[in-house]
């Protein structure tokens, strides 16, 4: 399907015009179950919440806040705002009041969408230094806090009066839609902050219809495919997700349940699945835990599966004849163990695609053999989500694949990552200093991330600029990789790797909050709570193996020669890790500091 002026608002009215009977999509029920959305009734939640504000008086690129967990009703916001032609401005419910308040005093945001009350609740301090919000909307019903003067509605009185504007027909609005340009400002999404106020940038309909179209082109996505939405729709990577199932017409379903994949997959039997190397760690980890309680027998079996597999994908990736012996191995081996793995991910998966961080080549790999193609994507906020990835015919381990039709990507002389295209970012919201500075003067845009192009084109990202380690001896190290590695462990939720101008690396652990408690409960410990786990000497001990373990995989230079097991964990909502799951590096050393020290206090 050609568009005309390629705007997401074409792509959204063709789909609202769409004959198939198919749903549109699952909305998650209360009870945990999933609700079939006609195609009518989405219609309906687009257009009359878009009429509603319209009529209430908001002109064209008011801005329009929306903090909720994921929701169906967030993106039927997002896509009455583009019909509306007002602008999103999405917010991560683990910010904390005064970053909400930042956001939504500089947007200038006039209207708040909350999901529940406890969203009300987190961030009523923020509204008392926002007079610029008017109305707050609930998609669930709310109660005003003592002393709260602005107006609350519900979601459903919104789209009661747009009813009203479109009792005579809808053929108003479609042309005020239809109105959109490819220049015309969607949405604002604001940067994580970890070095300094977020900053708003400005993504256009040009934006992201070229990453939606060109990774449709390259990736043969089809349109009865299901997908699953869980995660934050206030990040770019799943909004980009969306508006992708927009154009090549899949279907979603959507959960704010992220810990409980394991029982929500199974159910919801997606083809396609957009995810955070996190996830997919977890995953890992977790069938390595079921591996744990098998007989000693079955281990060696599964292992044993897993050794073959790894070393046959890998020679079929080569190019080379596998022989008449391990394609009945790899046969054997699908119906006794990798099968069961992929019926517990939903048994229809083609594809995964990973982004927003590295992803381990080890996992990869795992992956591959259990069946399961997981190709990496890379981008930012700024690029609109993808600017390169894999495909299911072109991709390497390791790598974040190539630039996405009529993207170019550049590396500079000191390593940076440099992208130009349609899909870039065209400015930060009242922000023309930082800019200027994100941009070279050929308009190129200043990635902030090292890395590598090998000759065939394929992107390999090392680390983030500013994080990269110079150690006294000179030695630059990237931290990422070494991260990555020590995050294999079932127990270990998150590493950081320390060292800029210290004689050697060490590093800050943290338990997994989710298998800690469920190992400690395993071996029948009373006290799973992660500071008890993290005192045991048992758990001391099974680290220390472990870390002696990684070290022997690393340059002498790169291993962690000191490291501490924290009882605390690095989540969004301590702090310690923005709401897209990257370590705050600035955050946990300031608080951290003095274990830092505490490792140079000799030369060890």
């Amino acid at each position: 399907m050609k568009f005309a002026k390629e705007t997401i608002n074409e792509v959204l009215l063709w789909r609202m015009d769409d004959p198939s009977p198919e749903p549109a999509y699952f909305a998650e029920e209360t009870s945990g179950g999933f609700r079939a959305v006609p195609p009518a009734e989405a219609r309906r939640n687009n257009a009359s919440w878009a009429a509603g504000l319209l009529r209430r008086g908001y002109e064209v690129g008011t801005r329009i806040a929306v903090l909720s967990g994921v929701r169906a009703e967030w993106v039927e916001c997002d896509c009455g705002n583009l019909l509306g032609r007002l602008v999103t401005v999405g917010i991560y419910p683990t910010c904390t009041p005064e970053q909400v308040a930042y956001i939504l005093q500089h947007s200038e945001a006039k209207v708040l969408v909350l999901g529940d009350q406890g969203d009300l609740d987190h961030c009523a301090p923020a509204l008392a230094s926002c007079p610029n919000v008017e109305l707050i909307v609930g998609m669930s019903p709310l109660t005003a806090p003592e002393g709260m003067t602005t107006p609350i509605v519900d979601l459903e009185v919104i789209r009661s009066e747009g009813d009203a504007a479109l009792a005579q027909g809808d053929t108003w609005l479609r042309e005020h839609a239809s109105a959109a340009e490819p220049d015309d400002l969607i949405t604002l999404v604001y940067t994580s902050g970890t070095t300094g106020p977020p900053k708003g940038a400005e993504l256009t309909h040009r934006n992201l219809f070229h990453v939606t179209d060109s990774v449709a082109e390259i990736i043969g996505f089809e349109p009865h495919w299901v997908g699953l939405v869980f995660l934050p729709l206030a990040h770019i990577l799943q909004r980009y997700a969306v508006y992708q199932g927009l154009r090549f017409g899949g279907t979603g379903y959507y959960t704010s349940r992220m810990t409980e994949l394991g029982d929500i997959l199974p159910v919801t039997r997606p083809h396609v699945l957009a995810v955070v190397p996190r996830v997919l760690e977890k995953i890992h980890a977790r069938a390595l835990a079921r591996v744990e309680t098998m007989p000693p027998a079955k281990q060696a079996g599964f292992a044993r599966a897993f050794s073959v597999a790894t070393r046959v994908r890998a020679a079929e990736r080569r190019g080379e004849r596998i022989g008449l012996v391990d394609r009945f191995r790899m046969w054997l081996y699908d119906r006794l163990v990798f099968k069961t793995i992929r019926e517990k991910l939903g048994g229809n998966l083609e594809l995964i695609v990973s982004g927003g961080a590295p992803l381990a080549v080890e996992l990869s790999e795992w992956f591959d053999a259990a069946g399961l193609l997981v190709v990496e994507g890379y981008g930012l906020t700024e690029t609109s989500a993808p600017a390169t990835t894999g495909t299911p015919d072109a991709y390497r381990f390791g790598s974040v694949g190539r630039p996405i039709p009529g993207t170019d990507v550049r590396i500079a002389e000191d390593g940076e990552i440099e992208v130009r295209g349609p899909g870039v970012f065209r400015s930060y919201f009242k922000n023309p200093e930082a800019t200027a500075a994100a941009f070279t003067e050929d308009g190129f845009f200043r990635t902030g991330d090292i890395g590598t192009l090998d000759p065939d084109g394929f992107l390999t990202i090392t680390d983030r600029k500013k994080d990269l380690i110079i150690t006294a001896a000179g030695k630059n190290i990237a931290p990422a990789g070494i991260e990555n590695l020590l995050k294999q462990h079932r127990l270990i939720g998150q590493a950081m790797v320390h060292g800029d101008r210290r004689k050697f690396l060490s590093c800050l652990l943290t338990l997994d909050e989710e298998e800690a408690p469920l190992w400690a409960a395993e071996q029948g410990h009373d006290d799973t709570s992660l500071a008890a786990i993290a005192a045991r000497a048992d758990v001391q001990a099974q680290i220390d193996t472990w870390m002696a373990d990684c070290n022997a995989q690393l340059a002498n230079y790169e291993r962690p020669k000191k490291w501490r097991l924290l009882s605390v964990a690095f989540t969004p909502e301590s702090g310690y890790l923005t709401p897209t799951l990257k370590l705050k590096r600035r955050e946990i050393t300031k608080d951290f500091g003095a274990d830092l020290d505490a490792f140079y206090a000799s030369d060890g």
